[in-house]
């Protein structure tokens, strides 16, 4: 943090409040205030809070000199007509209430994580008032699900699931893309809202969530100066919005992302500038009785049947993961139903790219598949099988297209296997490996 502020990276008091509250909190002791400051015990290897004085916590904040990008506050003093240094003690003097706590209490399931969160910025209600939620929920419904009743659900579950269980990752990813000005990023500004300080909006560059640090993202080290390199957890739930058409890349077996190509439903453009007013009248409902009763609709769904990486198959993620598709799964579709029941690897190893290595190949091709050695034409042979798990992922890819594709080669297969050929082709390919 020091180093930000001196860097000049804040753009305002509020970003500076943000990340102090994420290191300390104070409390009234029986005689003074206390002050908890999160630190990391390089002996032990496991997060800690440190009880300290108002006194000393002051003179470490005195160090943060802070530096606007834009430009520097500047105080008068009492004696002299010249600007002081404006430091983290006075932000925390002039903000007070947002750290004071009637009591402080740590709780982690594990003994080297010490999560920021600290509750949320809006409160739960008794009662949900569901006209507040109407227009944001169609929004979703309409525009997001574009009327898909599993997609919807799904959403709805997702964010029920993040609120419900803060500081841990849902190991799955929402992927929201079509045509600008739909109100995509309404959506998901509401959302950056509700969970307030514990969140990254509108991520462009990757510095907003690492700093420099790129492998926090992976689960790996975190370099503080004068500390030792530890290993930190990764919690963050991530949603993509974007209007690009290939917003990411998917394996045919992906678990990670429901990806999703949103409905125009209402889009602000010079043909239709009468949803202008529709937009306007979406953004004036975002009020604190808004977020209330969202936080609320959120805190109270059901969501004990559901789990977060139980993703619904969509058209639009398909679509990605064909885009996406490497060689081997090129081969595996043309050859489906030879690969399903059993293909020769002599033949299946003709199949490699010019520019591969067979060793490589080969590596491809066994995360896949299985090696099994069945008696064909009364020869012992070995044969990939696709794995059963993998089968499910590819009947969803196949189109009409790969299906006839596909038959035909196999068609040709069983031929090859009535003739004797079929050895020929076995014979020559293992002399070739």
């Amino acid at each position: 943090m020091q180093e930000k502020a001196a860097n000049g990276e804040y753009e305002n008091e509020e970003k500076i409040v943000m990340d102090l509250t994420r290191l300390l909190v104070y409390y009234e002791d029986e005689t003074e205030e206390i002050y908890a400051i999160k630190g990391y015990d390089s002996i032990c290897d496991k997060q800690v809070l440190y009880h300290k004085l108002e006194g000393i916590v002051y003179k470490q904040l005195e160090k943060i000199n802070i530096n606007f990008k834009i430009k520097k506050t500047e105080e008068k003093t009492d004696d002299k007509n010249e600007s002081k240094q404006l430091t983290s003690k006075h932000i925390i003097k002039k903000y007070a209430s947002k750290f004071a706590k009637k009591r402080c209490k740590l709780i982690s399931e594990d003994s080297k994580i010490l999560t920021v969160f600290q509750g949320y910025k809006y409160k739960k209600l008794k009662t949900i008032d569901y006209k507040c939620l109407q227009m944001y929920l169609e929004l979703i419904k309409e525009t997001i699900a574009a009327s898909n009743k599993r997609v919807y659900k799904y959403i709805l579950n997702w964010f029920a699931w993040m609120i419900q269980n803060p500081g841990r990752k849902s190991r799955a990813a929402i992927v929201l893309y079509d045509r600008q000005c739909i109100g995509k990023n309404r959506f998901n500004r509401v959302i950056a809202e509700l969970t307030s300080k514990y969140r990254c909006p509108n991520i462009t560059n990757i510095d907003v969530i690492t700093e420099r640090f790129n492998s926090v993202v992976e689960n790996k080290i975190i370099d503080e100066k004068n500390q030792p390199r530890r290993v930190a957890e990764n919690v963050m739930n991530i949603i993509h919005v974007t209007n690009v058409d290939m917003p990411v890349q998917l394996d045919t077996d992906d678990r990670l992302h429901l990806v999703y190509a949103c409905k125009t439903v209402h889009q602000v453009t010079e043909v239709h500038k009468e949803d202008a007013n529709y937009f306007n009248e979406f953004s004036s409902s975002y009020t604190q009785e808004f977020y209330e009763n969202l936080m609320t609709f959120f805190l109270e769904r059901d969501i004990s049947k559901f789990n977060p990486i139980l993703i619904p198959m969509t058209e639009a993620k398909k679509y990605l993961t064909n885009v996406s598709r490497s060689h081997v799964d090129d081969v595996i579709m043309e050859y489906y139903e030879q690969i399903k029941q059993g293909i020769p690897i002599a033949i299946e190893n003709q199949f490699k790219p010019s520019n591969w290595l067979l060793k490589t190949y080969k590596n491809a091709m066994v995360h896949k598949c299985e090696e099994q050695t069945p008696r064909i034409n009364g020869l012992r042979t070995r044969v990939y099988v696709l794995n059963k798990d993998q089968q499910s992922y590819y009947d969803d890819m196949m189109n009409e297209e790969d299906t006839e594709t596909s038959n035909a080669n196999y068609q040709k297969y069983k031929k090859t296997v009535e003739d004797d050929g079929f050895i020929e082709q076995v014979v020559q390919g293992t002399k070739d490996e």
